[in-house]
């Protein structure tokens, strides 16, 4: 069982991040919208976590934008599909060397680029949660994680709060 989360302490995990630019100023239900949570899904609040550590190549992989659940296009009625990185081996580009340019220009950990987690205050199953957790979102850049690596718990944000963008 995974600790509870807490206002500025570490907190080990995997799975998708986005930058935390795009996080900022949204309501839940906007972000719900967005990331592509399902409706309600953050309805009782969410936590926000900043990456602390440059992830490596071996460290994630490409999921494409938010509108493709998964990384999956039609991810939310063909989740058995191609994700983006794997569309990319498949359509024979060299994507260690296309990883190996994101951590240079495109992966930051400071600033207002900086990869960001958000996870819902109920955990999956709970009363939020809804039949299918992930439709498409709106189109925000999307990585996976698929090593746990550390993140640092910056917020705490309930019903009708917002993320106003302090990046430190």
């Amino acid at each position: 069982m995974t600790p509870p989360l807490t206002l500025g302490t570490t907190h080990v995990a995997k799975g998708f991040v986005t930058k935390a630019m795009y996080l900022r100023s949204q309501p839940g239900a906007e972000l719900e919208r967005r990331l592509g949570f399902a409706p309600g899904r953050l309805s009782r609040g969410w936590w926000l976590l900043f990456l602390e550590d440059m992830p490596t190549a071996a460290d994630f992989e490409f999921r494409g934008y938010t509108q493709m659940p998964g990384g999956i296009p039609m991810g939310h009625v063909n989740p058995t599909g191609l994700n983006a990185e794997q569309r990319l081996r498949q359509d024979g580009y060299d994507v260690s060397r296309l990883k190996a340019m994101r951590i240079v220009d495109t992966l930051r950990i400071a600033g207002p680029e900086r990869l960001a987690k958000v996870i819902p205050i109920d955990p999956p199953g709970g009363p939020s949660s809804m039949p299918i957790p992930y439709p498409p979102g709106s189109g925000f850049p999307q990585w996976e994680l698929v090593r746990p690596l550390t993140f640092r718990v910056v917020g705490m944000f309930g019903t009708g709060q917002m993320y106003l963008g302090n990046y430190t």
